[in-house]
């Protein structure tokens, strides 16, 4: 898996029986810096040379392999004993909106097994987007699968780049499961963070705990269109990105604003977004739960401005249920790939708003059997 955040690259070996995950091995890399710059260019530019677009998506291929065969020698499993490599990809454009809807991830799938020599599934979110679908969000499913609860509401947050949510009622049939992206998780932090701290991120969110809200600034900026979208809807950096850090950035070169409350505003702005999920929920939850995970259940500050704004709920990592929260969403990718070749669909229809459920995925051999 590699999100939206762009820090890298997360690598989970699991075994899935029944409804248990077993999570045999965790590795994390970094992109090398010129990769990195090259991805937050193609999926930032407005045009992007063609010779450099289909590069990458042989790069990346070539980094996943690279991940894929470090996290097999550090954790001594063989590479005959995987099954398959279920491959999200980098999500480069994502519009699921206008004329055409459409969807990029790089990352070749047939690539990375003809490198790798393992099986690939891979593409997940095309078919989706072909059915009239958002494409996202994916997650859900696992979600309903691995996290619904007999005693309690749960809500479940996953706070990258982008924050997106899952609502899972006690009992949960899967025509009750609601999901979305809220809007930014991480990213525009990050991005402040990066621009006026020289920080990649703002470690456990201590920046932004100095700093105080700027409540106009954050007025204008919830005031997007996005936010008042009914779901199912998803969004990414085409949205999120620099124009819409325009106002704030004005304010901080004019000294209207110091770069700490910029990073507290933000943090707010996350937080408020997240807990505007109730809003699409019509039903009063009962002994709740959020349960957090992503890069953002890491930002102490930001899991206190989301207990703040949602008083009323136990709000808790993903740990603390058995699915360690940096590992959540490559667990998730590596589910999808088992839940293909056992032709189960992975995506609920009207979460991402496709007409019907088929099985999500494209096949890339790897081994010859």
């Amino acid at each position: 898996m590699s999100g939206t955040s762009l820090d890298g690259i997360d690598v989970a070996a699991c075994r899935f029986e029944d409804k248990t995950v077993d999570l045999l091995e965790f590795y994390s890399t970094e992109w090398p810096p010129d990769t990195r710059r090259a991805i937050l260019n193609v999926a930032t530019a407005t045009t992007v040379p063609m010779d450099d677009l289909v590069r990458l998506h042989f790069e990346l291929a070539n980094e996943y392999a690279l991940a894929v065969n470090a996290a097999l020698e550090h954790s001594k499993i063989s590479r005959e004993e995987i099954r398959a490599i279920g491959l999200h990809g980098q999500t480069v454009r994502h519009l699921p909106y206008g004329r055409i809807p459409a969807t990029m991830q790089l990352g070749s799938g047939p690539a990375l097994a003809a490198i790798a020599g393992i099986d690939v599934v891979s593409d997940f979110r095309s078919a989706d987007i072909a059915l009239g679908g958002q494409g996202a969000p994916l997650v859900p499913m696992f979600d309903y699968r691995y996290l619904t609860s007999d005693s309690s509401d749960r809500l479940i947050v996953n706070i990258g780049g982008i924050a997106n949510v899952t609502w899972l009622p006690q009992h949960a049939a899967s025509d009750e499961v609601i999901a979305f992206d809220t809007g930014p998780g991480n990213m525009l932090m990050d991005a402040i963070a990066q621009k006026y701290f020289e920080m990649p991120f703002d470690r456990n969110g201590e920046i932004a705990r100095s700093g105080t809200i700027d409540e106009p600034l954050l007025s204008e900026l919830l005031s997007n269109d996005y936010f008042r979208l009914p779901p199912p809807k998803s969004t990414g950096r085409e949205l999120f990105s620099d124009r819409f850090l325009a106002p704030l950035e004005r304010k901080i070169a004019s000294g209207a604003i110091d770069p700490r409350d910029a990073l507290r505003t933000l943090a707010e702005l996350s937080a408020r977004t997240i807990a505007s999920a109730f809003s699409w929920i019509t039903r009063r939850a009962i002994d709740l739960e959020i349960i957090v995970s992503g890069g953002g259940a890491n930002n102490d500050f930001l899991m206190e401005c989301l207990r703040k704004n949602l008083p009323q709920a136990r709000v808790a990592s993903s740990d603390a249920y058995g699915i360690p929260s940096k590992a959540k969403e490559a667990i998730a990718f590596a589910f999808f790939a088992q839940a293909f070749i056992q032709n189960i669909p992975i995506h609920l229809p009207h979460t991402t708003g496709a007409r019907s459920q088929i099985a999500l995925g494209v096949w890339s051999k790897g081994k010859i059997f």
